[in-house]
């Protein structure tokens, strides 16, 4: 965990054996920007298929993939040609559909106008009818679940107390799923996306210490937001000068404060351990000792009694 890998993500993935519980990514532009070609949108998307595929298959069920992923707009060529819209984000719901994902949850990433392509200069001179055009400052996160036959309450469940309140998001969260975030203008990658934003998923869709993956790296802003929120992170680049960037990046990064752990009181006696741990609330109990919230009190009190035996 919290490695950067140079190489094809398809590949890489193939052996990957530690288990996800998080995946925020933003996939390579199709034939738009100057660092990735493919012969043909249907092997674009076939690249998706197969990548998307591993993912879900070492992701956890119940857990979450968050891609964020834009329309595509191709320039005309000349005058006389037309520009082109290609619908990606439609057409991605259907292709991680059929991997097995569930669509969770389409959110508006809005952008400034000025950080926009401009497409209205002729409709703006002339306004005439069907030659409309409107700057796009939209993208999109869309978000899948891998299934599960438990519901989420099982899933948090499994966190231990102390865990599950140091991940609580604070109450300055989004409240709809329109978010005003600034682009990143500072990035020497061509297509990077804001801390700000891989931040918020992190937040509301992942636990401290959970492993947060990102199959197409980029400059590392994935792994830098996991790195500072305390979760473990795995990132894929093909190009080492990115490598590099992140790897740059990461030093840099200092990791949130977590809340001091409770510990459990000194003991003399195996009575006073019982005692103790019998008045305790078994969130407390649970808390101190990170068991799972779903033991009985009474099998918390049994290990706390053991452990304290093992070690007097």
């Amino acid at each position: 965990m919290d490695v950067l890998y140079h190489g094809d993500a398809e590949e890489g993935l193939r052996s990957l054996t530690t288990r996800v519980q998080l995946t925020v990514t933003s996939p390579p532009y199709f034939n738009v920007k100057e660092y990735v070609s493919y012969e043909s949108y249907t092997a674009y998307l076939d690249t998706l298929r197969r990548i998307f595929t591993l993912v879900y298959e070492r992701t956890d069920d119940g857990r979450v993939c968050c891609v964020n992923i834009s329309n595509i707009l191709i320039p005309r060529v000349s005058r006389a040609h037309e520009s082109k819209r290609i619908p990606l984000a439609f057409h991605f719901v259907g292709l991680m559909e059929s991997i097995g994902w569930k669509f969770l949850e389409d959110i508006l990433w809005i952008k400034p106008e000025g950080a926009a392509k401009n497409r209205n200069g002729g409709f703006f001179q002339h306004r005439q009818p069907l030659a409309y055009k409107p700057n796009t400052v939209n993208e999109y996160i869309l978000v899948f679940q891998k299934p599960s036959p438990k519901l989420i309450d099982a899933i948090v469940r499994r966190y231990d107390a102390y865990t599950a309140d140091a991940s609580k998001v604070g109450a300055d969260y989004e409240r709809s799923n329109v978010w005003h975030i600034n682009p990143e203008t500072r990035s020497k990658h061509p297509a990077p996306y804001p801390v700000a934003l891989v931040d918020r998923l992190i937040r509301y869709y992942s636990y401290v210490g959970d492993v947060v993956l990102d199959p197409f790296l980029g400059s590392g802003t994935t792994a830098v937001a996991a790195k500072h929120l305390r979760r473990h992170y795995i990132g894929y680049e093909l190009h080492a000068e990115y490598i590099a960037m992140s790897e740059k990046r990461l030093a840099a990064v200092q990791p949130i404060e977590l809340p001091p752990q409770p510990t459990l009181p000194s003991f003399a006696s195996l009575d006073e351990v019982r005692a103790w741990s019998a008045k305790q609330q078994k969130r407390t109990l649970q808390s101190i000792t990170h068991l799972p919230t779903t033991l009985t009190k009474t099998a918390m009190i049994a290990q706390i009694v053991e452990r304290w035996t093992s070690t007097h």
